[in-house]
């Protein structure tokens, strides 16, 4: 059977910190619940670095042992949801241009960090 958490009881109806995503984790965990509905109805706001966090945390990487499921996402909430999943799947390009300067004495280390600091 599949156990409805009303997460603005849990946590609040505003839902503002990464932190409070860890928190709901350990609710569940410690619950020893192996079905979840994370009910979304009575949230009244939500960051975007919280709706991050919970993505990353419930949708992205499933909990072992642990099915869960987000349901009744306000609308405005759900926009920041689509937000979040677009940049979750970009691909990164990082460009790493960089060159190794070797220093044999403390004076050429000096001249490396003071030519950084203009």
């Amino acid at each position: 059977m599949r156990q409805i958490i009303d997460i603005a009881t849990i946590i609040s109806q505003d839902l503002k910190s990464r932190s409070s995503v860890h928190d709901l984790l350990l609710f569940i965990k410690n619950s020893n619940l192996t079905s979840v509905e994370i009910d979304f109805l009575n949230v009244k706001f939500a960051t975007r670095s919280f709706i991050d966090e919970y993505y990353n945390t419930f949708e992205l990487r499933p909990i072992p042992g642990i099915e869960t499921r987000t349901v009744n996402i306000p609308t405005d909430i759900q926009y920041i949801f689509d937000a979040v999943k677009r940049t979750q799947t970009k691909v990164k390009h990082l460009s790493l241009n960089s060159s190794i300067i070797k220093c044999n004495n403390e004076e050429d280390l000096r001249k490396v960090l003071t030519s950084l600091a203009l």
